[in-house]
């Protein structure tokens, strides 16, 4: 009997990239290294795909997906995992003319959720993305669902203490960063008890790691951010003790590598389906304090409290309580 053949589909972002691992995982799992499991993404996430274990080829999309189609021809896929949803991706099927698997993307329970229609959360993206391979007799992994990710030291001559925490201070939108303020207390108080700390993220958190770095005085900061490429992130938070992040691709990398985790949640919330999936046993979720439990917006691009003169939902998040969780953790 021929071995399948899987094209995977998922142009952004780095977390959710990332939450297409256990499906790809399992998959490899059922059909063995004779499958032909291939992906597709946006170019700029070319690094978040290389963190994917068990794929066979990264299919990479500069503009349009037309300009792949002929090369995936030429493999003769079996089957599309479409784990977007999207415009886009429904065109690569179309094109391709390939029976095709779509993750229910649960757009209006979510909107329901964000306007208050709503109250149940709504199920883990990663859960809706298992229902697309039952029908293969692919089942719910109970036990080491994620595989082993990609990961490779750093290109740099910093050396790293044997013990350390990571921080990851960027977020795509500011109702999900963590304030500086908050990011402040913490390196003061982890400096104070001679933890080290790394800063981890892209470029645009280069800015606000170097201003961390100046005020403290103790040199028990290495930031990694703008500098890392993302399999050297992710091996710097796998050999963490703890990892501390919004809710940001950093989050979903650590709990696919088992490092104990404190996310820090503020326009966004676990409600809507992406919050870390099968953790750390020791990690913890911190919710916004005085602030009902429903989410702003999918992405934390809004925050509905701002527009009644308040201050965002994840400035309720204090530096005391995310410490406490820290240092009960580690120790």
């Amino acid at each position: 009997m021929k071995a399948p053949r899987f094209l995977i589909v998922r142009f952004s972002s780095i977390g959710d990239i990332i939450l297409s691992a256990p499906v790809i995982h399992a998959i490899r799992k059922h059909f063995g290294k004779e499958a032909r499991i291939d992906f597709v993404t946006l170019k700029p996430f070319k690094g978040a795909a290389e963190l994917l274990p068990d794929l066979n080829e990264i299919h990479l999309v500069e503009k349009v997906t037309i300009e792949i189609v002929p090369t995936l021809k030429k493999l003769n896929f079996d089957y599309i995992i479409d784990l977007h949803g999207s415009v886009r991706s429904r065109s690569l099927s179309n094109s391709l003319n390939v029976l095709t698997f779509s993750v229910d993307k649960q757009t209006f329970p979510r909107f329901a959720l964000i306007l208050g229609l709503r109250k149940a959360p709504i199920p883990h993206f990663i859960d809706r993305s298992f229902a697309l391979v039952k029908a293969f007799g692919i089942p719910l992994p109970t036990s080491s669902p994620w595989g082993s990710l990609n990961t490779k030291p750093p290109a740099t001559h910093i050396n790293l203490p044997s013990s350390y925490i990571t921080v990851a201070p960027g977020a795509a939108h500011l109702g999900k960063a963590i304030p500086y303020s908050t990011l402040k207390a913490i390196c003061i108080y982890f400096s104070s008890q001679n933890i080290h700390i790394a800063l981890v993220g892209g470029p645009d958190s280069k800015t606000i790691a170097s201003s961390l770095i100046s005020e403290n005085s103790e040199n028990s900061i290495t930031s990694f951010c703008g500098y890392a490429s993302l399999s050297e992130t992710a091996y710097v938070l796998k050999n963490s003790m703890l990892a501390i992040g919004g809710d940001t691709g950093a989050m979903h990398i650590a709990s696919a590598l088992g490092t104990p985790l404190i996310s820090v949640w503020g326009c966004t919330r676990p409600s809507l389906g992406l919050s870390p999936w099968r953790p750390h046993p020791a990690s913890t979720i911190l919710l916004p304090i005085n602030r009902d439990t429903r989410p702003c917006s999918r992405h934390g691009a809004k925050c509905r409290f701002t527009r009644k003169g308040q201050d965002l939902c994840i400035n309720h998040v204090s530096p005391a309580r995310i410490i406490e969780a820290a240092t009960r953790i580690i120790n």
